[in-house]
């Protein structure tokens, strides 16, 4: 069994980390640490009653280390600009731990971008060199089954990227890509936030961010690095999911070409899926399912996708990560419909 502990475990990624991890059939859940929360974890997450018997252990420097000797793998299921001080403690405490982080500490390989993007300069910038990105459908699947510490992407990323990977590895796109993204509540976190609460939410629908959302050079970077892409993320007033809705210039490509990239690029991941009728965020919730349409007309290539950003966009795509770095079927814990209401 693989040993596995979660750090940060109140917040809505650890939280359906734990959910998945507790069914996985190899993995034992050795512990789920937290700054604030005490006592058992199903009092903290009710939905996980009778699931677990796991209480939070409280988390300091020399607890992280001793999880990294006991544990084969850590999760850092924490704020971003956490993990960048804490994950080189861990990795070396242990030279057999592997490390995943779901935070935005580790996806981008320039130390230069993190005050730009993220607001902080990264405190550890030699690590920055160490870090895989986490993406396996996407060119990085051996990468991540080599890797001792694996970037997490970004949920908008995670659903740009994959709608527009293929165009951009067949050399079709030319010009800039427009984006249009939609995601709900819970990619802003568990503690609310004046914008981002309930009552803000309900019945409203916005933009924010508009071309300066922190995941677009990882969108850029994974792109090639050449691509334009004018990316503009909306909330909306539902808990999970993400809507894609990409518009990328393809000249006078032929469309059954374009219908062919696809299929070439996707046609054997087991997690993306056709959605000849369109893509849905309801068919996706819960799992950690891709459902994507792509129609071309008259020079553009129109794709919409949709996926859960709690996992697919997050949890769901640690878990596949973690199965391929312990050489596992990457299926393993995550092949599973979605609720469908």
């Amino acid at each position: 069994m693989i040993r596995a502990a979660i750090l940060g475990g109140t917040g809505y990624g650890g939280m359906e980390l734990l959910r998945l991890l507790l069914s996985h059939p190899e993995v034992e859940v050795a512990a789920l640490t937290s700054r604030t929360e005490q006592g058992l974890v199903a009092e903290r997450h009710p939905h996980l009653r009778g699931f677990t018997d796991l209480a939070f252990t409280i988390e300091d420097a020399d607890a992280r280390h001793r999880l990294a000797r006991e544990c084969d793998v850590v999760f850092f299921a924490k704020p971003h600009g956490v993990a960048a001080h804490e994950i080189p403690g861990v990795l070396d405490a242990e030279d057999a731990v592997k490390v995943i982080d779901l935070s935005g500490d580790h996806r981008l390989p320039d130390p230069g971008a993190y005050p730009v993007w993220y607001g902080y300069e990264h405190p550890h910038p030699g690590r920055l060199r160490d870090a895989d990105y986490g993406l396996p459908e996407c060119g990085q699947r051996d990468a991540i089954k080599a890797s001792r510490l694996v970037a997490n992407p970004g949920c908008h990323a995670s659903a740009t990227i994959l709608a527009l990977w293929p165009l951009a590895r067949a050399g079709m796109i030319e010009g800039r890509v427009s984006v249009v993204s939609v995601t709900g509540s819970s990619g802003s976190g568990a503690k609310p936030k004046q914008g981002t609460h309930h009552p803000e939410r309900f019945a409203n629908f916005k933009a924010y961010r508009p071309l300066r959302h922190q995941h677009l050079p990882e969108i850029v970077l994974a792109l090639g690095g050449d691509e334009r892409v004018d990316f503009v993320p909306h909330s909306a007033p539902f808990a999970r999911g993400i809507h894609i809705t990409a518009f990328a210039p393809v000249g006078d490509a032929d469309e059954d070409a374009i219908q062919r990239t696809y299929e070439e690029a996707y046609g054997d991941e087991p997690f993306i899926r056709a959605a000849t009728g369109g893509a849905e965020v309801r068919a996706t919730v819960g799992t950690n399912f891709v459902d994507l349409c792509v129609t071309p007309a008259e020079g553009l290539a129109c794709v919409t996708l949709a996926l859960d950003n709690l996992g697919k966009g997050m949890a769901g795509s640690a878990v596949q990560n973690m199965n391929l770095m312990f050489g596992l079927e990457e299926t393993t814990g995550l092949d599973r419909p979605g609720a469908g209401l």
